[in-house]
């Protein structure tokens, strides 16, 4: 059981990044100052840097949390699914993600392009270990013999970078990008692409 003081410390950690992750969705990232999210924590503008280093940290932080969250539930679910279903709720999890954080991730998107320090730290910190997550699924399938070996070093990340990018632009743009398409039309398409590839359906097979 936590101390009062850690559970204290926890709390007033949580406050500040809920009242960042509300104003980085209402105004963007850069037209956030330190000073306006410390008036919306109810806390005097120095106390954040007790707890955060600075507005580059907050963003950082925000992503983690709420990205960290989102794969722990996919990952609760996914144990008991065989390969099809794996995939197609990993999908369906991060348009729901999309969905859900649509402007907060409106905000995060050009800073990760535009800061090289918190680029560095997303893709380390934050993508990193699912990228490694990923990878060893992969190896499993491929020991198993229900995947060809491959380089899951490049497989991995190109299969991550389409999940992510394809539910982004779908969410953002939906009358520039697949218009006329559902979600659960892409989720099936993409669901079978991965592991099927672009092979030719053989005869007596499902499509």
């Amino acid at each position: 059981m936590d101390s009062p003081v850690k559970s204290q410390t926890r709390t007033r950690r949580m406050e500040i990044l809920d009242a960042a992750a509300a104003l980085f969705a209402e105004k963007g990232y850069a037209r956030t100052p330190v000073k306006e999210i410390a008036e919306h924590a109810g806390i005097a503008p120095g106390t954040i840097y007790i707890y955060f280093k600075g507005k580059r940290d907050l963003l950082l932080s925000i992503a983690d949390r709420i990205i960290g969250q989102a794969w722990s539930d996919t990952q609760a679910q996914l144990a008991p699914l065989d390969r099809e279903a794996y995939v197609a709720t990993v999908l369906q999890n991060i348009f729901d993600f999309v969905h859900d954080n649509q402007a907060f991730l409106q905000a995060l998107i050009p800073e990760i392009w535009t800061d090289d320090e918190l680029q560095d730290q997303f893709f380390n910190q934050i993508l990193a270990p699912l990228f490694e997550t990923g990878a060893g699924y992969l190896e499993e399938q491929i020991a198993a013999g229900h995947a060809r070996p491959c380089q899951v070093e490049v497989v991995v990340p190109a299969i991550a970078g389409s999940l992510v990018m394809l539910p982004l632009f779908h969410t953002l743009a939906p009358d520039q990008f697949l218009e006329g398409f559902s979600e659960d039309d892409l989720v099936e398409e993409l669901t079978q692409l991965y592991l099927e590839g672009l092979k030719p359906v053989a005869d007596g097979d499902v499509p």
